[in-house]
């Protein structure tokens, strides 16, 4: 039986990042490394700026928060991210 009182994601899982600011930036393709409720690392192939707000679809939720950490690892980069908020993605 499972005692646990958040729900665990599976390590790579494939997400969406959105790039937020001004007007709407790229979409960015990454994988779970781990998740927390507060953050999460995430594995991607192009690399994000620190500072850079960000929204992550990750099944059917959307997670909010910043990139605090971009490191080169590999052929790919990995991201910590301070996540803000999370909810429901809503479908339009």
């Amino acid at each position: 039986m499972e005692r646990r009182r958040e729900h665990r994601f599976k390590p790579n899982q494939a997400v969406v990042i959105t790039v937020l600011g001004l007007r709407p930036g790229p979409l960015v393709q990454a994988s779970v490394v781990d998740i927390s409720a507060s953050g999460m690392r995430l594995r991607s192939k192009v690399p994000v700026p620190c500072g850079t707000p960000i929204s992550i679809e990750l099944n059917d939720t959307v997670s909010t928060g910043s990139v605090f950490r971009c490191v080169s690892k590999e052929d790919s980069y990995e991201l910590g991210v301070k996540v803000s908020e999370t909810a429901p993605a809503s479908r339009a």
